[in-house]
């Protein structure tokens, strides 16, 4: 999945990959947290608008 979403100063390009984790642990190399969270749990969170249609659409997919 692709978003393409404009805010007034930029425009930013999110893909969304389905992928699995075959070893390790992940580690947060560019953001303050990392956590792991199901789909019922996404209204809990604050996302940036840019993610808005992507956690739309993962709510419809369950």
């Amino acid at each position: 999945m692709d978003v393409i979403h404009e805010y007034p100063d930029l425009t930013v390009h999110l893909t969304l990959f389905n992928a699995s984790i075959q070893a390790g642990i992940p580690q947060k190399l560019e953001h303050n947290d990392i956590r792991w969270i199901t789909v019922d749990e996404i209204d809990q969170y604050d996302f940036c608008p840019a993610d808005e249609e992507i956690l739309t659409r993962l709510k419809t997919i369950e």
